[in-house]
């Protein structure tokens, strides 16, 4: 027996509700289009009569089998009590096309309840509400609405398209269509009542059909279940998401830095990282991602080299791979001296044979195939991007199979870059049959260099040993003696919170408290000192004059604890060495309201929520997402030995790597953890202030 999302998605024979003579109505059209395929269809009408010359029936009872799947095409209202008929029929799967439910309020959120309870209990799944339900080329299954006149149809392909809404992607597939790039399966979630995209996720993993899998998201039914998925596909296939909704959340108004830095997006995208999911922002990068990781392979690095018939297009392709603004900072291939000598002998004396390679617009055929030939032997070449006008009139079919041949059977991969109307999208349309990457832009050929790179490091670092979860070997568990028992609500004292880091074998500097602020007879470290108020309700010392810095002898420390004193009566400092400068950085954790607790890496200090150049991944991580959030700052230079300074990376990835483990011993406890600044100098990674915030309601 098939499960409801084998009906759903590769149902034998399908039943639709609803159906209608009136042309434009949902159920005529959905009926017009399964007639297309050999899929079985029957129609339901209480009325009766013919469609397209099938009998409509006019009960479920009277058709001849049980229908592997159900459109339902009649208004909201109706829709529960015929959901719940086609669960007692046995029917594995049900799409609800109409509006009208949780989207609308109150009545809406009663009538998805009682969808939910037509099927407990039973086999049925059901898709949507409020969806455009599905589109299988190779099946001919199409349950959408909307007329072909005004919403092409796409080939068949191998990639798949999941979208919480119908109007985020239909006009990507629809341009997609006009292009000739192939589709395997859309499927409209809708309200997502039941079925879902995990597990979709799950079920084009495994699907022979499927290539890769683009998304379109608002919100995530179930995170966990999501980064479950994720983490078991992305590995075998490419996957690629729009998130919707991205400035709607915005920050929290929190009283910690690292919340302040965070906002739901920021998160997001560090765990779209982590998991090796591609990010795209709209329609058009969501169907271009998706396509060209499906069709081509993983690139070795992005050394480019351009081959064109015009410098101008040269000039632009090479600013969108080199520019780090607007372009992929990549570098152009350096070609082999020998490889420009065997271009210079087949090009015209005024064409140009260094990178990028300008032919000249009266380069024929035969100069653009030994020139391909050529290239393929440069070992400094990773991937052929070829600029193509067809404004010339040499160029027509012959020219895009010869393309096709090299992209399908040379060393080297190649990507086209096709800008102009009916030539050029008809030769755009003839290698994307022919499985060859053509985009009509340059920046999109460029942008494909980039993803096909980013897939091939995914790959090697979920296949470099030793790369699971890392758990940190560390001296200590969190204290449970009583300073340390997790209040509700309530930070700890700092010197409080840096005795739970030393456990962890966190460096924090040398320090004593002084109760009532009274001076001892003898300072156990050396100047100069730092001063601050020892409060845990105090979490910002600057703003009140709570600390000072730099006390370089007696004189000044006992002028200061004098001045503090007065300033914050009875109340105990904290004194500590004052360390020396270094680079200053931010690590925190904070609980994410969609994926739960996650770390923090940036540029700190007091100008952190200034330059807000931070990144986040979600708890736990390995060395390697250490790393590559150290790669994501856009200061990311400072650890690589920007104009001599010297840092100790190895020291701030070991600094999150015990973060992260401290993180999953206060999971359920923390709300929010600040390390700001930590100082990182050639040696080490110094904790100098230190903050957090319990949950207010604390996991038993």
């Amino acid at each position: 027996m098939k499960t409801g999302i084998e009906s759903l998605l590769n149902p034998h024979s399908v039943v639709v509700f609803g159906v209608s003579e009136l042309e434009g109505k949902a159920g005529n059209s959905v009926v017009k289009h399964l007639l297309e395929g050999s899929i079985r269809v029957y129609g339901i009408n209480p009325k009766g009569g013919t469609l397209f010359g099938l009998p409509i029936y006019r009960r479920i009872e009277e058709l001849p089998e049980v229908p592997d799947l159900a459109v339902i095409a009649l208004p909201a209202e109706l829709a529960p009590d015929t959901v719940r008929a086609c669960a007692g029929r046995g029917i594995g799967a049900v799409i609800v096309i109409a509006g009208g439910f949780s989207e609308i309020g109150e009545a809406g959120e009663k009538l998805e309840l009682e969808l939910k309870e037509a099927i407990t209990g039973t086999r049925t799944r059901i898709l949507g509400p409020n969806t455009l339900g599905l589109l299988i080329p190779r099946l001919k299954l199409d349950t959408i609405f909307l007329p072909s006149s005004h919403l092409r149809r796409p080939s068949p392909g191998n990639i798949a398209i999941i979208s919480q809404s119908g109007s985020g992607v239909m006009g990507a597939l629809d341009i997609g269509a006009f292009y000739g790039v192939g589709l395997g399966a859309f499927v409209g979630l809708g309200n997502r009542i039941d079925i879902d995209e995990n597990e979709l996720i799950e079920y084009f993993g495994d699907d022979p059909h499927t290539s890769a899998i683009g998304m379109y998201l608002e919100s995530f039914v179930d995170a966990q279940r999501f980064v479950d998925a994720c983490g078991r596909v992305s590995s075998r296939k490419p996957l690629v998401l729009v998130k919707a909704g991205r400035s709607s959340a915005g920050a929290r108004a929190v009283a910690l830095h690292t919340g302040s830095l965070a906002g739901s997006d920021r998160v997001t995208g560090g765990v779209l990282s982590q998991l090796g999911i591609f990010r795209a922002y709209d329609d058009e990068e969501l169907l271009d991602a998706v396509r060209v990781l499906a069709h081509g392979k993983p690139l070795a690095g992005r050394r480019a080299v351009i081959l064109t018939g015009g410098g101008g297009m040269g000039v632009i392709t090479a600013d969108y791979v080199e520019a780090q603004e607007k372009g992929i900072a990549a570098s152009l291939a350096t070609l082999d001296p020998n490889t420009e000598a065997r271009l210079a002998r087949i090009a015209l004396p005024y064409a140009s044979v260094r990178n990028p390679i300008d032919l000249t617009p009266v380069a024929g055929n035969d100069m653009y195939e030994a020139a391909l030939e050529i290239l393929q032997d440069d070992p400094g070449v990773d991937v052929i991007i070829v600029c193509l006008m067809y404004h010339n009139a040499k160029k027509g079919d012959k020219f895009t199979e010869r393309l096709c041949h090299w992209g399908k059977q040379g060393k080297k991969p190649l990507i086209a870059a096709a800008i102009g109307s009916e030539t050029t999208i008809r030769a755009i349309r003839q290698m994307e049959a022919a499985g060859v990457l053509a985009l009509p832009s340059f920046r999109r050929a460029v942008k494909a260099v980039d993803l096909l790179a980013q897939r091939a490091e995914f790959l090697r670092r979920e296949n470099s040993p030793g790369q699971s979860v890392s758990m940190v070997s560390v001296p200590g568990k969190v204290d449970t003696e009583q300073a340390f028992v997790p209040k509700p609500g309530i930070p700890l004292a700092e010197d409080e919170v840096k005795a739970v880091l030393r456990k962890r074998g966190i460096c924090t500097p040398d320090s004593i408290v002084l109760p009532g602020g009274e001076l001892p007879a003898e300072i156990p470290f050396p100047f100069p000192h730092v001063i601050k108020i020892r409060s845990s309700d105090v979490l910002h010392k600057t703003e009140l004059k709570g600390v000072v810095l730099n006390i370089k002898n007696p004189e000044t420390l006992e002028k200061t604890v004098k001045e503090m004193r007065s300033r914050f009566p009875g109340q105990d400092l904290l004194m500590e060495r004052m360390e020396p400068s270094g680079v200053e950085i931010i690590v925190g954790l904070i609980e994410d309201a969609t994926f739960g607790l996650s770390i923090m890496c940036g540029i700190g200090g007091i100008l952190a929520e200034l330059y807000r150049d931070v990144t986040f991944r979600r708890v736990p991580i390995n060395s390697l997402d250490a790393d590559n959030m150290l790669r994501d700052l856009k200061a990311h230079a400072l650890f690589e030995g920007f104009r001599g300074i010297r840092v100790s990376r190895e020291a701030v990835i070991d600094l999150l790597l015990k973060v992260s483990s401290l993180g999953l011993d206060l999971r359920g406890n923390i709300d929010q953890m600040d390390l700001n600044p930590v100082i990182v100098r050639e040696d080490k990674a110094i904790v100098v202030d230190a903050k957090l915030i319990w949950k207010a309601e604390i996991t038993a």
